[in-house]
């Protein structure tokens, strides 16, 4: 693995997600999930900056820590259509040697019909916690995750998964923080609320996914 993604590297996005996750200083409540009223939305808009970072916070008391375990790392890619209803393909580029992180490349369609595709490329990192795990996510561009077909646009995300649970409740609590800039020509100022509403989609279509299998046993 390339020195720019050392252990020091990785460890840095963890601890800075998981910063800015816990500073409740920075959060502002923003919206409410549809079907379930927990599901909260909360936005930090920093400054100089139109991309909001968005951060979901949902309890999930009917799925098992194997299950969205398996969901969101183990088999990502073979899983992914399960829960995000904007996936179309993608690929695992590589799992490094040091078995927690590996490169991935995916595509999702655009919410819009007046707007491109988006596809990404980033690494996914892991540490795996007393009570759970986290998996952090940082944009890189790589030669082997480039699309010819020019049917998308690149975005840039940064964010992570963090997954809690505890020994007094069933279930386990969720938190998504995100950075999406969606690129190309959209004005930034106005993609930050459909980026709401979609994470906030992908939660019910998680809650859809862990009543199904796991697939690496």
């Amino acid at each position: 693995m390339a020195d720019e993604y050392d252990a020091t590297t990785l460890d840095g996005y963890i601890d800075d997600d998981l910063a800015l996750i816990k500073n409740t200083n920075v959060w502002e409540e923003y919206k409410h999930g549809a079907h379930h009223n927990d599901d909260i939305c909360y936005v930090y808009k920093t400054p100089d900056d139109p991309i909001w970072w968005i951060k979901l916070v949902a309890y999930i008391d009917d799925g098992s820590l194997a299950n969205i375990d398996d969901l969101l790392d183990a088999s990502l890619q073979q899983r992914h259509s399960e829960w995000h209803a904007l996936y179309l393909d993608g690929r695992i580029v590589r799992k490094n040697d040091d078995g927690r992180s590996e490169i991935c490349y995916f595509q999702y369609a655009s919410p819009s019909i007046l707007t491109s595709g988006r596809d990404m490329c980033y690494i996914k990192v892991r540490r795996n916690l007393d009570n759970g795990f986290i998996l952090s996510y940082r944009s890189v561009d790589i030669p082997e995750a480039i699309d010819s077909s020019g049917k998308f646009v690149r975005a840039t995300y940064k964010g992570a998964h963090l997954i809690e649970t505890s020994k007094d409740a069933p279930g386990f609590l969720y938190t998504y923080l995100q950075y999406a800039d969606p690129g190309g020509s959209i004005p930034k100022v106005l993609v930050n609320r459909p980026q709401c509403d979609i994470i906030l989609n992908e939660i019910d279509g998680i809650r859809r996914a862990l009543k199904n299998s796991i697939h690496s046993k």
